[in-house]
């Protein structure tokens, strides 16, 4: 049995629709299906969502919002008519805009999965489960447990069912997941049904290996593993949400990762184990810009934990999340998005000079870092410093190089100019194109 997740360019108009309904009825193991709100597409320039969350603030700040719910309206019934479906959307949109008065924001902007699943669950003539009905948060977060046992109540085996995906409830109130959160609720799905496949449907036939945007005619990669697959998406891939992984891994469900666009044109299959040729020596490039380092130095730091503890007392005072801290014995170097540090940094470094014992303090901005991600770095340690040679015989100053504990992945760091040369240089010198 295979759980499909469908993303908001995958169901953005009819059109499309269409694509999704040949796909499951390609394979009578797809029951499961979870989709995304309506996306973009060629006809269609804007997102369902966006719309929503537009019509939120119109609605929230007493503004006319009837010109937005026009069209969003518009785009569901034209989905509806142009495919014919046999399902009364009208009133469930009637529904919507009598709450909206009185209405959480969480709802209102759930409102796309809710419509387009409604509508894709007649048209594959499939049954509609409510998200809502089965998807528990406690705290803030996916209670599996409860959701479990709430969605065994509402499925029977081999059913056929749309899903919708982004949210779910907590004390009865509906509650957004993050932007992007309908994997994650296909993962969640697949978790729960002991999937054999959980095959999540994009607009790109699987997982390049670099930013084809850098690196044109980038390589796909044809599998990976989950904590090769994490990696990557911690540090900037956007093809699978990172808190999606887990659901699935923790099982061993393999994943997929296929083009509605063109489902014959292969994808990247994610599995917890890759026997691989030796010549590959990096599955995946990926990086991040604006960084900041804080550098902080003591004669024999390492040696006065108080001194560590006061500094990280000060960045926790402040909400700073430090992404990384390479250590060395007079020295720690705090890596942080600039954007945490944006109106605060002069506050921060005079409370670190001032309050902290310090011998120097110091900071690098617009730092770029690019990590090259492989198992293949836990058995052959050489591959880092072939890395730094074909960078240094570039001429890209790097500024710091950190390797993970978990021995699949280093990072370099260096000048944002240079994110997209040593991106490239480490492709064409580690892929061989």
């Amino acid at each position: 049995m295979k759980v499909v997740k469908f993303g908001g360019s995958s169901v953005a108009d009819a059109e499309q629709f269409a694509k999704v309904k040949a796909i499951i009825d390609d394979d009578s193991e797809r029951k499961v299906v979870v989709v995304s709100a309506a996306g973009k597409s060629a006809a269609e320039k804007i997102k369902i969502t966006d719309l929503l969350i537009e019509l939120d603030k119109l609605r929230l700040s007493d503004s006319d919002y009837s010109k937005v719910l026009d069209e969003i309206v518009e785009r569901f019934l034209k989905i509806k008519n142009n495919l014919k479906i046999d399902f009364d959307i009208e009133n469930e949109i009637k529904i919507i805009e009598n709450n909206l008065n009185d209405c959480s924001s969480d709802y209102l902007i759930s409102r796309g999965e809710f419509l387009t699943a409604h509508l894709m669950a007649a048209y594959l003539g499939f049954k509609f489960v409510d998200a809502a009905d089965f998807m528990m948060f406690s705290n803030g977060e996916i209670d599996m447990s409860a959701t479990a046992d709430k969605f065994k109540d509402l499925y029977s085996e081999n059913e056929r069912i749309v899903v919708p995906g982004f949210y779910g409830s907590q004390n009865g109130k509906i509650q957004l997941m993050q932007r992007g959160g309908s994997d994650i609720s296909g993962a969640i799905l697949a978790n729960i049904l002991n999937a054999d496949l959980y095959e999540n449907w994009t607009d790109v036939s699987g997982i390049l290996m670099a930013d084809p945007r850098i690196v044109s005619k980038c390589k796909r990669i044809d599998s990976l593993t989950y904590g090769e697959l994490q990696e990557l998406s911690y540090m900037g891939f956007n093809v699978f949400q990172e808190e999606a992984v887990q659901p699935v891994r923790i099982k061993n469900i393999p994943t997929k990762i296929l083009n509605t666009n063109h489902p014959n044109s292969g994808g990247t299959l994610v599995v917890d184990r890759i026997k691989r040729d030796n010549k590959q020596v990096i599955t995946g490039i990926a990086g991040k810009k604006n960084y900041t380092i804080i550098t902080v130095k003591k004669y024999q730091l390492n040696k006065h934990l108080e001194i560590l503890q006061s500094v990280l007392s000060i960045f926790q005072k402040h909400n700073l999340v430090v992404d990384s801290v390479p250590s060395g014995t007079d020295s720690f170097r705090f890596l942080l998005p600039q954007r945490e540090l944006k109106g605060i940094l002069s506050v921060v470094m005079s409370e670190l000079k001032s309050k902290c014992n310090l011998d120097e303090v110091f900071v690098n901005d617009n730092i770029a870092l690019i990590a090259a991600v492989s198992t293949e770095l836990s058995s052959r340690p050489a591959i880092a410093g072939r890395i730094m040679q074909y960078l240094d015989k570039s001429l890209i100053n790097i500024r710091l190089v950190i390797q993970e504990g978990s021995d699949m992945k280093i990072v370099f760091g260096v000048s944002n100019a240079d994110y997209e040369k040593t991106i490239s240089n480490i492709y064409k010198n580690a892929v061989g194109q």
